[in-house]
């Protein structure tokens, strides 16, 4: 037998260290609920901008949407909808069998919000800063970043932190409010992130930061907007999401009510994917409803995404067909199932679908046939129609 040589040797000290290949095992993806957005993570591009049965990998029984695995910022504005999209992914996330955790720093959770988007807080892992059987003991910064470590460690794929920016360092705490201690947080997840990222990458999790808007002080051209935490935050994450209010005048998704008094049930949102790993950069803009109430006026368009998601809707030079209806641009096509009143009988072959492909609706989508089934009406007169024309060139057999 041939004697091995100094490299082999050391190759074989290094085993279970180093293999031959490149190649990782991704855990998969959770949905958002929010198709435009889930696509855009994974291919970089828009689904009207995609042959969706020519596209190569793409299969509605593989769910699309945040990676596992990884870190995962969502910031922006106050009341531009974090939380909301935070509660979709957990919702989505047990739908799926897997156990969830939120870290609320801000003492912010809220129950109603959370079944709007699908979660069920019954079976979440929730923590506060509170202590209630002890009030001698207080939570810092430090114990939360060890924690996450730990649930990481315990099987929970999904954990929320609401939000880096409430986070309180240890010296923070017991120093009085005028004491200094500029870059504090920055320094800590500096030194803690790296363990958290291996930690999710050898368990399968996911951590999604929330994060707030803070402005730099002193600029002058450019964007003056930051986040807290430092740049080891902006590094470690391999998805970066940043949500804006629309600020137009039919950003507010209303209704009016039987006296004609408008109702806001919601407001449209927008997502930017700043950082993403995974696809090609995305530059545009993706609206995203984010809803307060159990109502939902354009249940049309959210049909209509799911429908083009599990390809029950196909498309051929610019015009939607399923079953025998057709009809040429999405906005016709959608005042046609509105007109029809087809939106029941659309939701039953989603269903069927759904089921065939191991897949799991909107909530949304869900919760508007419970509705119409408890009796509750659901055609009171839309004041805001948003609807948009995809691109007549796309094709689809």
């Amino acid at each position: 037998m041939a004697k091995k040589s100094k490299k082999d040797i050391v190759l074989d000290n290094l085993k279970g260290f180093v293999r031959l290949g490149a190649f990782t095992n991704s855990p998969g993806s959770i949905p958002t609920g929010h198709f435009n957005l889930d696509f855009a993570i994974h291919y970089g591009m828009l689904p009207q901008d995609a042959d969706l049965s020519n596209l190569d990998g793409y299969d509605p029984a593989v769910p699309l949407g945040v990676p596992l695995g990884k870190l995962i910022e969502i910031f922006g504005e106050e009341g531009g909808g974090k939380s909301s999209l935070a509660y979709r992914i957990v919702g989505y996330s047990q739908k799926m069998g897997y156990k969830t955790a939120w870290i609320d720093t801000e003492n912010s959770f809220s129950s109603g919000l959370a079944k709007i988007n699908g979660a069920d807080e019954d079976s979440i892992y929730y923590a506060d800063m509170t202590n209630k059987e002890d009030e001698d003991i207080t939570y810092y910064a430090e114990d939360i970043l060890d924690a996450i470590i730990v649930l990481c460690q315990s099987g929970i794929k999904i954990i929320v932190l609401d939000s880096v920016a409430n986070m309180v360092p240890k010296v923070v705490s017991e120093n009085s409010a005028e004491k200094q201690t500029i870059g504090v947080m920055a320094r800590l997840l500096s030194q803690n992130l790296g363990k958290i990222a291996n930690a999710t990458a050898k368990y399968g999790a996911s951590v999604i930061f929330i994060n707030q808007l803070r402005e730099k002080i002193g600029v002058m051209w450019g964007s003056n907007e930051t986040s807290p935490g430092g740049r080891s935050l902006k590094h470690n994450c391999s998805l970066r999401l940043q949500m804006k209010k629309r600020n137009s005048k039919d950003a507010n998704i209303e209704v009016l009510d039987r006296e004609g008094k408008s109702i806001i049930v919601g407001r449209n949102s927008i997502v930017r994917i700043i950082k993403n790993r995974f696809a090609k950069p995305f530059f545009s803009s993706i609206d995203v409803p984010v809803y307060f109430e159990s109502y939902f006026p354009d249940i049309e368009d959210l049909l209509f995404d799911c429908g083009r998601q599990l390809k029950v809707i196909s498309v051929y030079k610019g015009a939607f067909k399923w079953q025998k209806n057709q009809a040429e641009g999405k906005k016709a096509f959608i005042e046609m199932i509105k007109n029809k009143k087809l939106n029941e009988a659309l939701y039953k072959d989603l269903v069927i679908k759904a089921e065939e492909v191991n897949s799991f609706l909107p909530p949304e989508i869900t919760k508007w046939y419970n509705n119409i089934q408890d009796g509750i009406p659901q055609s009171i007169e839309v004041k805001n129609d948003k609807h948009e024309d995809e691109d007549s060139g796309d094709r689809e057999g």
